[in-house]
Order: C-alpha cells, then sequence, then structure tokens
C-alpha cells in the first residue's frame, strides 16, 4: 500500500499534487534541487501550500520539503516527478546514485518519451535492474501557483493514460497508481501514453503563428482564446493528423484531438476543433505566453513535436506540417532544433525496425 510519496519539482504541478495528495491522507515529502531551491524560500519556512479551486482545498502540511534527494527517497513508497520534459534526463542522472531495486517511479508526466528516457540514461548507468517506471501523458491538474506557498488548481483530468516501461509490469504500476489517481486508465505501452501527449499538437503551431502579436503586446497574449482561431485551429488538426498516422502504424486506438481534450475535461463537446477550444472554460482564462521563450515554445517544438516527426520517419510516416512547424520554431529562435531536440536515439530506440521497438516496448533491457 502507497502511503509515502516523494514528488520531485517545485513548478504549479508539483505544487498542485503535493498539496492535493496531503490533504488526501498521504504523507508527501517534496523534492527541490538546490540549484532552484530560493525559488521556495517561503515554502522551506512554512512546510505548508495553501490550496484552492477545485477538488480538495484547505492548507496541506507538507511532511518534508527538502534538497537532499538521497534522504528524500530513501523510505518512499513512490517517486512521483512532477518536471518538465527537458527536466527528465538531468533527473536519472541525478537521481541514479541513490536509486535501489524496488524503486517504483511515475513521471506525472511524461511528456514525449520521459519514461523511456527515464529508463535509457538509468540503464547505462546500470541502476536500472529491479526499477519500475511508469508515466502519464499529461499533468494531473491544470494549475497555477497563486503565491510563493499557495495553489490554485483549475481542473482535475478527468482522463490519465498510463503505461509503465517494459510493459510487463503494466498491471503491477497501474494498480498501485489507479488508488493515487482514480482517473488513470491503461495503455497499450509508453510510446502510446506519449502520442497522446497534447502539448506538441496544441502549443508550438499556434505560438509561431502569433509570434509577432506575442512579441508586440509583451504579455498581453491568451494562448488559447485569441491565438487560435478558425484557421490555426486547422493547422493543428492537420498536425493531429500525423500524429494519428503514426498511432495506426503501431496499432494504437485512434484519439482525436477533440475527443482526447474532452475525455480530459479540458473542452465541451462540439462540432470543431475551434469551437471546443472558443468554448473552454479550462482554458479561456490562461494567460501567455509573454514571450518567445516560454515552454509552448522552447519545450514542446523541441523536446516532443522533433520526436513525433523523428519517429513518424523511422516508421514511414510523412510529417510535413510538424516538419514546417519545428524549422520555423528553430528560425524564430535561432536554434537548430532539428540538432537540439530529442530523437529516437534518446529513447534508446535507435536503429529499431518497427517489429523491434514493439519487442522492446514489451520486454525492456536484458539483464
Amino acid at each position: 500500500m502507497v502511503k509515502k510519496i516523494t514528488i520531485i519539482g517545485i513548478g504549479n504541478g508539483a505544487f498542485a499534487a503535493a498539496a492535493d495528495l496531503t490533504l488526501k491522507g498521504y504523507e508527501i515529502t517534496l523534492y527541490a534541487n538546490k540549484k532552484y531551491a530560493s525559488r521556495i524560500e517561503e515554502l522551506f519556512k512554512r512546510k505548508r501550500i495553501v490550496l484552492t479551486g477545485v477538488g480538495q482545498t484547505g492548507e496541506a502540511d507538507i511532511h518534508k520539503v527538502t534538497t537532499d534527494l538521497e534522504d528524500a527517497i530513501k523510505d518512499t513508497d513512490l517517486i512521483m516527478t512532477v518536471l518538465p520534459a527537458y527536466g527528465l534526463k538531468k533527473f536519472a542522472e541525478e537521481i541514479a546514485p541513490y536509486l535501489k531495486r524496488g524503486h517504483r517511479i511515475v513521471l506525472a508526466p511524461g511528456s514525449t518519451g520521459g519514461a523511456l528516457i527515464v529508463s535509457k540514461v538509468l540503464h547505462e548507468k546500470g541502476k536500472l535492474a529491479g526499477v519500475k517506471i511508469a508515466e502519464m501523458h499529461t499533468l494531473p491538474y491544470a494549475c497555477r501557483k497563486t503565491g510563493p506557498t499557495s495553489v490554485k488548481i483549475l481542473l482535475e483530468c478527468s482522463k490519465l493514460y498510463f503505461a509503465a516501461f517494459p510493459r510487463k509490469y503494466n498491471e503491477e504500476m497501474y494498480n498501485i497508481v489507479k488508488k493515487i489517481y482514480p482517473s488513470v486508465e491503461l495503455v497499450h505501452d509508453v510510446l502510446e501514453t506519449s502520442l497522446n501527449n497534447g502539448n506538441p499538437v496544441s502549443h508550438p503551431a499556434p505560438v509561431v503563428l502569433n509570434a509577432g502579436k506575442i512579441e508586440y503586446f509583451k504579455g498581453e497574449h491568451y494562448h488559447y482564446k485569441e491565438g487560435i482561431t478558425p484557421s490555426v485551429a486547422k493547422v493543428i488538426e492537420k498536425i493531429d493528423k500525423e500524429r494519428q498516422e503514426i498511432c495506426k502504424k503501431f496499432g494504437y486506438k485512434i484519439i482525436d484531438v477533440k475527443d482526447r481534450l474532452y475525455k480530459m475535461g479540458y473542452v465541451p463537446k462540439r462540432e470543431t476543433l475551434y469551437e471546443c477550444y472558443r468554448d473552454s472554460e479550462s482554458f479561456r482564462d490562461l494567460k501567455g505566453p509573454k514571450d518567445l521563450n516560454d515552454r509552448y515554445l522552447t519545450e514542446d517544438t523541441p523536446c516532443s513535436l522533433v520526436l513525433l516527426s523523428n519517429i513518424g520517419h523511422v516508421v514511414g510516416v510523412k510529417t510535413p506540417v510538424m516538419d514546417s512547424v519545428v524549422t520555423l520554431a528553430s528560425s524564430l529562435k535561432d536554434e537548430n532544433y532539428w540538432e537540439t531536440g530529442y530523437t529516437v536515439e534518446d529513447l534508446g530506440l535507435n536503429g529499431m525496425n518497427l517489429k523491434e521497438i514493439k519487442d522492446f516496448l514489451q520486454n525492456g533491457y536484458e539483464y
């Protein structure tokens, strides 16, 4: 039975998870890398997060807030990372010395390829054997910090696609996490969770297409309410169609972007994707990006969209719209995301064909 959970991260999602799970009766340790500890000085002093919004609300007294990673995980039942995609590789490198057989890690979210990225690093360091890793396709919450020690949950995700790596641990990890987050739904494997990460579909293209407005108005921009017009929504749909073609190659269930957003609770059921975004109460008041350094562009393009295109290339799916967005985003940021972004090599899939990838997702590394 899981009682003690270690949360890795100090962002909006980590604060929401720490407060929500504390109020639900779990003993939460929140770990912050020393490099970022100054950002949560008040939390170190108070060890209390005020939670508002939907679901559980109130003052959550966090069991422990620490920068000592070894101490943070030594007696834990579950390690839960709530980190951006670009932080997962570094996380794996940092935690490797302290991992032991029996440790269980859940990435919330795994973003695109997270479980495979972490597993590859741990394997190369000789620390993966006996460690079980799983991921959700997205954050369990839509949330925003409202102060140094407070956070508001705008929405609790009503559908979280979930899988373990290797797949043979699916049922075991699912049965553990289902008690913590009842909205998890087991899918075939961690590549299916990755291919249902909505961020590379919904984020980079609208930022690229609204780059002039974002820079000109310096923060007065609403990504969903203003940035996704009927025409921009059509581009998103074309990106999603390319993603669906990749899913077909692996035999995964095809979930249209409209249906996934609806099942997750983010949008109402509408005829068009534009109308879904337009009428969403969850998205309506989300302000930003304030500039082109936002994670919608600088994370979701290299860490997800590049990887989707790369996977498509491996299995014979052309992704011209994705590729165009990556190329334009690279130009906007003066960085070649095709060179700096994640590829199948980062996932440990380099040189594999479709059948070999499927076998690897089922069985993992050999020990």
